[in-house]
This record gives C-alpha cells, structure tokens and sequence, in this order.
C-alpha cells in the first residue's frame, strides 16, 4: 500500500509550524491544545517528517496508543511510524527504580504532560531525559495546570514557558475546530438535596421563621415535582434513536446503578438499549468497549465508564455525554467533555451534567464569561470568529428549583454583609483604643 503523507488541519498545521521553528532555537517546546483537536496527529506528523530520527512518545496507558494508533490508519493509510516507540509513564517509573536501560531517542514526546508533575512518574521521565542528555523534548496537553498541586503550570516547569502553540476550547468552539455542544444541566439527585434542606429546617426553633421555612420547602418541592425528570430531560433533547452515548460514573457502585436505570433513562428514545461498560480495573473493559464502538445496529448504545475514557482515548460518532461524575476538577471536566468533541465534526453534540446538588450549576460555571472574553480577544486583534458566544446553549432545566433552594438555603443561614463585617471591625476597634 502506497504511504499517504499526513495532512493537518489548519490549526494543527500552524501548532507544527509553531513548534518546528521553535526546537530550532531550543530543545524544549510544548502544544497546549484542547482534548479532541488532533493533537497526536501533530506527533505522527514530525515522526513522518524525520524518519532518520527516533521518537519515544511517554503517554498515561497501552490502550491509548494502540487506540490513536489505529485513528491515525484512517488518516493517513498504508503509514505506520517505525521511527515512533511508546512507553508509559508507569513504565519509565519502574525503570527509573531499577536502573533498567532506556532506549536512545532523538526527541521524546510527554503527551498529557501535566502528568510529568506527579512525583514517581516525574521521575520516570527525569531518568528518560538524563539517558538521553541530546534529545529534544515536546509535549501536548489540554490542561498543563494541575490544580489539585497548589496550581503548578508543568508548561512553565517542564518548557520553560516554550509554548509554540496555545488555544483555550472556548476559543477552539468560537473559531469552529471542535464543535459548540448543547449543554444541558439537569439534577439526579434531588431527594438527597431535599433531605438535607429538611434536617436543617427541623433544626429551626423559631415558631415564626419555621413556618416560613415549611412553606418555602414546600413550594421547592412541589417545584420539583413540576420539573421534568431525567428521562423527559433526555428524551427532549437527544432525537437520534440510534444515538452513541457516554455515561461519565463516580465508581464502580454508581455504575452499576446507573446501568440498571439504562432504560428508565433512555427508554424514550427507544426501547432498545445497548449497555456496554469499561473501567481500568475491568479485564473485559477493552472488549466491551470495542464492541460500542464496532454497534451500528439501530438500537441507542450506551457505555458506562468510570475513568478508562477521561484522558486519550477517543471514540467517533458520540452523540451525547452524561456527566454523572461528581468533579471539581477542571483537568477531569475537560477530559470528559473532550469524549463529545472532535475536530472536523459537524455535528452538534450534546452534553447533559447532571448535578448533583442545587447549588451547582456543573463544569460550565464560568465558561461562558471565558468565551465571551475570547470573544472580545479575538475581536481587538482583528479576527473574526466563526460563532458567537450567543451560539453556545445552555440550558438549565432546574433553574426555578435552583432559585428556590438558594432563598431557602440563604434564608437558613444567612451571610454577613461587607457593611456588617466593617460594622463589627469598627465596634471591636472602639472597644480597644482604636485597634484590632
């Protein structure tokens, strides 16, 4: 079979170009990009381009590689990088440990590198650098700040600030290289939330402010009752009976609720549904995976998965995904919204964060505001972005009940203002000559 030479898409080809023209001048530089732009398509590109050179690629799994591997057959056919060697960073720790050899590289490859900030698998990858003290070093990630680690910037640590190519993925839906998604947020838990509203109102002692708080509950949970559930929800917004769904689960006992409430879920969509599941800990997880990914019969195929599908692995088709996972994280909520993107797509995906409380408003707090400043970036240097941050929908199927818990919640303990706080410093300060 003929070798195909890789084509990129633009913004990969001006992140290749970036980072060309920068090793030139130095041996470290870094791609921050978001999950689902064809980042390792950048890294078959250079390992093409320079097949007298050894690359070795540091990557989180094996599965990962043999799944981008098998992505980029269909990018770019009859071409396999003999030139590219894979090693997890588990493995370059247990080397590190033992003092077992390294093979020679020309250039090694850190994919998801804020991973290179951990402390044994960053020893892994300092004993990679120090056996070959020549070669130049890249990397790509989506995320490089670990922010459960005091914030550390691994682009700043690892490259030192050699950053060839950076895009934020508001900035990668405003210019329409990963498709803008539908983002519903819908609650799955509410009896929880409520209880925790009832015990703090039985804790009330006041006959007059109980009464108000009784008649403010009741109301939240009539409010409820009105609301959609989650299969109405669904039903409203996924169309596609033959749709490919992702269900993001916090651990194994979830996912098994999860899976037996399959179609109370999504038997409006249809009434046959495919459940399929994949955890790290599942020897069968490969298997069943494939065979979602392999299920174009018409049934809806659903898989539920617990990490195995946060970072790296990417699966065509999706037309929905479910966070259910319960995250601060904003390494995990990109990793996991990454599942629904892919650069090139058309479709518009859709995204449902179930919350699991009434005070969150999920992983999307904040990102409007970040787009809209994209927006205004982009505008002030001249450029003209495909969409509009009016283009992102949101919708909030529990805004009136989220409205209603707030009062409830602000009236149950409520907070001090600026103007009490200074009141309270100033009666301390008289109290005590004029000090603190």
């Amino acid at each position: 079979m003929k070798m195909e030479g890789i084509e990129l898409y633009p913004h990969n080809q001006k992140a290749y170009d970036n980072l060309c023209a920068m090793l030139r001048d130095s041996n470290r530089a870094c791609v921050v990009q978001p999950t689902g732009t064809g980042k390792f398509v950048i890294i078959a590109k250079m390992a093409q381009d320079n097949p007298g050179k050894n690359f070795l690629l540091l990557g989180t799994n094996d599965y990962m590689y043999i799944d981008q591997m098998a992505n980029l057959s269909d990018i770019a056919p009859g071409f396999t990088p003999k030139n590219l060697q894979f090693m997890t960073y588990a493995t370059a720790m247990a080397k590190a440990r033992c003092g077992d050899e390294i093979p020679r590289c020309d250039v090694i490859v850190a994919d998801e590198f804020h991973h290179c900030g951990a402390p044994e698998w960053g020893k892994g990858v300092q004993y990679v650098v120090e056996n070959n003290p020549d070669a130049k070093i890249v990397g790509f990630s989506a995320t490089p700040i670990r922010y459960s680690d005091k914030g550390r910037n691994m682009a700043d640590e690892m490259f030192v600030g050699n950053i060839a190519s950076s895009m934020e993925l508001e900035e990668a839906w405003l210019d329409g290289v990963l498709p803008m998604p539908k983002y519903v947020i819908a609650l799955y838990d509410a009896p929880k939330e409520l209880g925790e509203l009832k015990v703090s109102i039985e804790k009330v002692r006041e006959k007059k402010k109980y009464s108000k708080f009784v008649k403010k509950y009741e109301e939240l949970r009539r409010s409820l009752q009105d609301a959609d559930g989650i299969d109405r929800i669904i039903a409203k917004h996924l169309r596609k009976r033959d749709s490919k769904v992702i269900v993001f689960c916090p651990n194994q006992k979830k996912l098994q609720e999860f899976m037996l409430l399959r179609r109370e879920w999504f038997g409006r969509v249809n009434k046959e549904v495919h459940a399929y599941k994949t955890t790290s800990a599942d020897p069968y997880g490969s298997r069943d995976f494939q065979e979602f990914k392999e299920d174009s019969s018409s049934a809806l195929k659903v898989l539920y998965c617990i990490n195995q599908l946060n970072e790296a692995v990417h699966v065509k088709g999706i037309d929905a995904i479910v966070m259910v996972r319960p995250t601060k994280s904003p390494v995990i909520f990109q990793q996991q919204l990454g599942r629904a993107l892919t650069s090139g797509g058309n479709r518009t995906p859709l995204v449902f964060d179930l919350c699991n409380n009434f005070g969150s408003l999920g992983g999307i707090a904040g990102m409007q505001e970040r787009m809209e400043r994209a927006y205004e970036k982009k505008s002030e240097q001249g450029e003209k972005p495909i969409y509009e941050p009016k283009d992102f929908h949101v919708i909030d199927e529990i805004k009136d009940p989220r409205e209603l818990a707030e009062e409830l919640r602000e009236a149950l303990n409520p907070s001090t203002t600026i103007d009490e706080k200074i009141s309270f410093l100033e009666e301390i300060a008289a109290q005590n000559g004029g000090q603190l």
